[in-house]
């Protein structure tokens, strides 16, 4: 099983996602490779952004593969972003609701660019405001047809849906996304499209439940949904990253 979308570091100022927590955490879930950028990114000097980054890979025993989370601060500061490329990433996050990007904006663009050159995925946010929703990301997929781009939680599922269909290159994480939604997206024959995500352990500042109880659960709802071999798509074998 794979998981496109977890996270360590600072969130909202009041919690800490440790290295050693989403470790440990993926570990006992069984997640063999996990796809993970810190939430840290912004608040706190980059420098400590790099050890959790080099710090959750040393523990995850191979399983953690870096995303860089990239902020409009940070193109400013190294328009080519060569001053942030400390390892290979394998992918770039965009956050459009924590940080102001313009979803169709110059610098927004020049990041596609670098993925482009790069022969990077780029995982935007979807959600949470007019500037952050799939939709607004339509004319990008358009103009970046040869990048990958990964709609996280596909919010509103409509908008998601749209730019799914229309572009072949967009695709979907799953991250807190309803049941009967995903069960659309199958029933919309975008199911190749679609990834495992959790948003690991961001979880536990919504629910009482632990970390790992939620996503043993969670597990078992779209596996009940989805039925076995849809399930297994979007746990193992859509992630041809």
């Amino acid at each position: 099983m794979q998981d496109f979308h977890v996270h360590t570091g600072h969130f909202k100022g009041k919690l800490y996602f440790s290295p050693e927590e989403v470790a440990e955490g993926m570990k006992a879930l069984s997640v063999e490779r996990y796809y993970f950028s810190s939430t840290s990114t912004g608040s706190v000097p980059f420098s400590e952004v790099r050890h959790e980054i080099e710090e959750l890979i040393s523990l995850s025993e191979g399983r953690a593969v870096p995303f860089l989370w990239v902020t409009p601060d940070m193109l400013e500061d190294s328009p080519d972003l060569s001053a942030y490329f400390f390892r290979d990433f394998v992918g770039i996050k965009i956050h459009g609701y924590h940080h102001d990007w313009d979803p169709y904006g110059e610098p927004l663009r020049r990041v596609l660019a670098i993925a482009r050159d790069k022969n990077l995925p780029v995982m935007f946010h979807t959600g949470g405001c007019e500037r952050s929703d799939a939709g607004v990301y339509m004319n990008i997929c358009r103009e970046f047809p040869d990048v990958r781009i990964i709609l996280a939680h596909g919010r509103p599922i409509d908008e998601c849906v749209a730019v799914m269909k229309e572009c072949p290159n967009a695709w979907a994480d799953i991250a807190f996304m309803g049941v009967k939604n995903i069960v659309r997206l199958r029933d919309e024959g975008l199911i190749g499209r679609v990834l495992w995500g959790s948003d690991f352990p961001v979880m536990r500042c919504f629910y009482d439940i632990p970390p790992d109880e939620y996503y043993r659960k969670r597990v078992e709802e779209v596996r009940e949904a989805l039925g076995g071999e849809d399930f297994s798509r979007i746990t193992q074998d859509n992630f041809t990253l």
